[in-house]
C-alpha cells in the first residue's frame, strides 16, 4: 500500500512540470501569433546596433560645412567670373561685383604687376566651381558692405559650402585683408591656411612667395608695403571703411589715371572733356579705354 502511494506521488511530481511546460509555451505561441514582433525583438535589437555601427562614418570622412540656418544669406547667380576672389552676380536682376572677404588670390591681369604665379590657376579654380550661371548664396559683410570701389564685399556659399575657404583649402588664395567687424571667420581661416601651408599646395609651393602684405614677385613687395605705410597713414583702416591694397586689383589701374573716369556707385564712365568729368572725384575707378570699361558693366555718360 505504501509503495503504490509513492509510485503515485513521484509520477504526479515528474507530469506536473511538463504539464506546466506545455502551458507556458502555449501561451508564449499565442502571444507571438498575437503580436509577432516579440518574437523578433531581440535580433531586431542587434540588427539595429549592426546597422548604426556600419553607418557611422569614418574619422577620415570629410563632412561637409553645413550653412548656419540663422545666418542671413541672398539667393544669387554667377554673371560673370573676373579673377579668383572676384565674381559678378545677379542679385534680384540687378548685376552686382562681388569681392571676396578675407581671402586674396594672386593677379592675372594686372596693369603693373601681370600675371602672378598661381593667378591663373586660382581663376580656372573659381571659372570651373562658380561658373557663370551656377546658384550661389551671398553672406555679405558687416558694416555698409562695399569697398571704395563700390563692390559688395561678402562671403560665397555654393552646394552649402563657403567658396572663400574652398580657395583657402586649395592654396590658391592667403587670409588677408582683416578689417573689424568682418573678423568671425578669422581663426577658421588660417587654420585652413596653415593646413595648406603644412601640404605645401599651390601658392605655399613656393618658398617665401606668399606674404602677409601680398606676393613676393618682381619688387611686388616692396610695393605693397609702401602702399600699406600710405594707406595706414592716411587713416583707411577699419571697420566698413574696408580697403583693397591699390596693388590687389585691376580697377585701380592707376597708369591709366587722367584717362577713362569711372564711378564705382553709378557706374558710368566719364570721358575727358565729358560735362560730368571734372566733378565726378568720388568712388574713382580708372579705365584706360572706353571698351575696358564696357567691359566692366560700365555705360557712358550722355554728358
Amino acid at each position: 500500500m505504501n509503495h503504490r502511494f509513492l509510485q503515485s506521488i513521484l509520477s504526479l511530481i515528474v507530469i506536473i512540470p511538463i504539464i506546466l511546460s506545455g502551458c507556458s509555451n502555449s501561451e508564449v505561441s499565442k502571444e507571438k501569433r498575437n503580436n509577432p514582433t516579440i518574437s523578433n525583438s531581440k535580433s531586431s535589437e542587434v540588427n539595429a546596433k549592426e546597422t548604426h555601427e556600419t553607418k557611422s562614418p569614418s574619422p577620415s570622412e570629410e563632412v561637409p560645412k553645413i550653412i548656419n540656418a540663422n545666418m542671413k544669406l541672398l539667393s544669387a547667380t554667377i554673371a560673370k567670373n573676373v579673377d579668383g576672389d572676384t565674381v559678378d552676380i545677379n542679385l534680384n536682376g540687378k548685376i552686382e561685383k562681388v569681392r571676396m572677404l578675407c581671402v586674396d588670390t594672386p593677379e592675372t591681369h594686372h596693369p603693373r604687376l601681370g600675371v602672378q604665379p598661381f593667378g591663373p590657376e586660382a581663376s580656372d579654380y573659381t571659372k570651373k566651381i562658380l561658373s557663370v550661371g551656377t546658384k550661389v548664396e551671398i553672406e555679405p559683410g558687416i558694416g555698409e558692405g562695399r569697398d571704395k570701389y563700390g563692390r559688395l564685399l561678402a562671403y560665397i556659399y555654393v552646394d552649402g559650402k563657403m567658396f572663400n575657404e574652398m580657395l583657402l583649402e586649395q592654396g590658391l588664395a592667403r587670409v588677408a585683408y582683416i578689417y573689424a567687424p568682418n573678423t568671425q571667420y578669422v581663426d577658421e581661416f588660417y587654420a585652413i591656411q596653415k593646413k595648406a601651408q603644412k601640404k605645401g599646395v599651390g601658392i605655399w609651393s613656393i618658398e617665401n612667395y606668399a606674404q602677409e602684405d601680398g606676393y613676393n614677385t618682381d619688387n611686388a613687395k616692396e610695393t605693397d608695403k609702401k602702399v600699406a605705410d600710405s594707406e595706414t597713414s592716411a587713416g583707411t583702416t577699419s571697420g566698413s571703411n574696408y580697403q583693397n591694397n591699390p596693388s590687389d586689383d585691376q580697377e585701380t589701374n592707376l597708369d591709366c589715371k587722367g584717362k577713362i573716369k569711372g564711378n564705382a556707385n553709378s557706374h558710368i564712365y566719364h570721358v575727358p572733356g565729358g560735362s560730368y568729368y571734372a566733378s565726378t572725384t568720388d568712388n574713382i575707378v580708372w579705365f584706360c579705354s572706353e571698351k575696358e570699361a564696357q567691359d566692366e558693366g560700365y555705360r557712358k555718360s550722355k554728358r
